[in-house]
């Protein structure tokens, strides 16, 4: 096959992935609370309960997330959001056994400006201020005030800015 014919095969499949990609976010934003403009979804990911979910504008969403909205998720605009996170707003009561027979929604806030890192979790209830930067692989179980930097598991304030 010459190099013209490969060329131009590759730049069909490549128009032909984006065209997919369009129509499968198209369809995919229609079943949220709310999904702003310039939102980038890089699939797969997992969204439960996305009637619950609001996501602001120019808002990226990488690969492997996970959101368990049942409990109200609200994402502010120009967040990031790296691969493998994981927001939850559903728990169970620890004092009620089983514990898979009593289910507890707690709303997730997350502010405008947040960079959420690699492989960390959002806890239910959990608000995250404006320019907030929670660190790779850290458990957010508080609050999280604006314009700073978490990290660690419990994460912990490492840096304030701004």
């Amino acid at each position: 096959m010459d190099n013209w014919l490969v060329t131009k095969f590759k730049n069909q499949l490549i128009k032909l992935n984006q065209f997919l990609y369009s129509n499968k976010l198209k369809r995919f934003k229609k079943t949220f609370k709310y999904c702003g403009n310039d939102t980038f979804i890089q699939f797969p990911v997992r969204f439960e309960g996305p009637k619950n979910i609001s996501i602001g504008n120019n808002v990226s969403i990488n690969a492997f997330v996970h959101m368990w909205g049942h409990g109200t998720i609200n994402i502010g605009d120009d967040c990031l959001i790296a691969s493998h996170v994981s927001i939850n707003s559903v728990t169970h009561n620890p004092e009620v056994l089983p514990y898979k027979s009593n289910i507890v929604t707690k709303e997730v806030n997350i502010g405008k400006n947040v960079w959420i890192g690699s492989h960390s979790v959002i806890l239910p209830g959990v608000k995250i201020g404006d320019n907030a930067i929670i660190g790779a692989g850290a458990v957010v179980n508080k609050d999280v005030p604006a314009n700073v930097t978490v990290a660690g598991v419990p994460a912990k304030i490492i840096k304030s800015h701004k």
